[in-house]
């Protein structure tokens, strides 16, 4: 698979196979991965990958929360949250009402958007969670790189045929991360990438968002 493919192939993962990944696949995912452009090559990331009964516990404590109505807050984030342009907001809603629509889940039914929200904090049943940190002293730069990691991570797993999912919604209890993780304190949790194999089977698996037209996308200058 090259890179334009792996680009257009890779998607999120919301249906996940229980069956686990290879402890050699994931090794070798996060080999090519960590070939990353970084600042000066300072490389900033520590990466901490949970999968068996670690992974069931952090399920589990996700679980708990969301049935409490405790939804938690990213360890690495603005305070407060910013506000989407409207634009983007457009663009996210119509994405949640797609995706809604394919499960046949009505905008109004508030219980059945909340047993589908569940399955988030039920990892979407992936069988491996990546958590990816950084030193508390650096700042948003280092944050960049990353993101080149996360990427990085994502098109060599669609490689393996594994898929993937990236969400804020993965770290939104760093308590229970650094808990079960053993996450020393001088980390920050940044972001987290659930992966596994999809379930070919669920409808959520055949979703794929749309993107904007690239003339709109993208100003040519002096060409």
């Amino acid at each position: 698979m090259d890179v334009i493919e792996a680009i257009l192939a890779r998607h999120s993962v919301r249906d996940f196979r229980p069956e686990p990944v290879a402890k050699e696949t994931l090794m070798k995912i996060l080999e090519a991965a960590t070939r990353s452009p970084s600042a000066g090559n300072s490389q900033p990331w520590e990466i901490f990958v949970a999968s068996g009964k670690t992974l069931e516990k952090i399920r589990q404590s996700y679980l708990e929360r969301f049935q409490q109505d405790i939804s938690g807050k990213p360890e690495f984030t603005t305070t407060p949250l910013p506000q989407w342009p409207a634009h983007m907001q457009e663009r996210m809603s119509t994405q949640r009402a797609e995706r809604f629509k394919l499960l046949g889940i009505d905008l109004q039914d508030n219980a059945a958007i909340r047993a589908n929200m569940e399955k988030g904090s039920r990892l979407w049943g992936a069988p491996v969670l990546i958590i990816l940190c950084m030193d508390h002293t650096l700042m948003a730069s280092s944050a960049y790189d990353i993101g080149l990691l996360t990427q990085n991570i994502l098109l060599a797993a669609q490689n393996f045929g594994v898929g993937s999912i990236v969400a804020m919604g993965l770290v939104a209890h760093p308590d229970i991360l650094h808990k079960e993780l053993e996450i020393p304190d001088s980390l920050q949790i940044v972001i987290g990438v659930a992966i596994g194999y999809q379930d070919e089977q669920s409808a959520i698996n055949s979703y794929r968002s749309s993107r904007r037209p690239i003339q709109e996308v993208v100003t040519f200058i002096d060409f």
